[in-house]
């Protein structure tokens, strides 16, 4: 069989969407890179999703880490999602994830807009590979909810004079 490069069955893209997003955080942009690339395997506590995800987080050096999440599901197996993320100190880092639903991109881009502000810039792809899926402005108003709930976590902890754990 000669493989042409065509997806197999059940992996067909039904859509692809990029949306870009953008924050401003009252903290400095180190506190705010520091919090936000430290993954570890108790990150379900920063979720309101019910069940629980649980979280396996890998090092692979100090620049590469690998993120597996498992969601339970009510049936014998949870759904599954891979992160493989690249840091690029103290200002950027990159996820590419794959799960059921669908393959994703994130780039994250810090800016310094003074000394205790950082614009944090998102551009994120979606390649769903489930015809159920959501519309571009759904996905926009999902990340909105998550980086605001994000942002005023971060901008606690620092207030507070607490370290920059994520």
């Amino acid at each position: 069989m000669i493989d042409r490069g065509v997806p197999g069955r059940g992996h067909r893209v039904y859509a692809t969407q990029t949306v870009r997003v953008a924050t401003v955080i009252a903290a400095p942009m180190r506190y705010v890179y520091d919090w936000c690339t430290d993954y570890r395997s108790d990150d379900w506590r920063l979720s309101p999703r019910r069940p629980r995800r649980e979280f396996r987080v890998i090092r692979l050096s100090p620049h590469r880490c690998l993120r597996i999440r498992l969601t339970p599901t009510g049936r014998e197996d949870p759904d599954v999602a891979v992160d493989v993320l690249r840091f690029d100190p103290p200002r950027a880092w990159h996820t590419d994830q794959i799960d059921e639903d669908d393959r994703e991109t994130v780039d994250y881009r810090l800016t310094a807009v003074g000394p205790r502000r950082t614009r944090l810039d998102l551009l994120v792809t979606e390649r769903y590979v489930t015809p159920r899926h959501p519309t571009k402005n759904e996905t926009r108003e999902r990340l909105v909810a998550v980086w605001q709930r994000y942002a005023g976590e971060i901008e606690s902890r620092f207030r507070r004079g607490r370290p920059a754990l994520g």
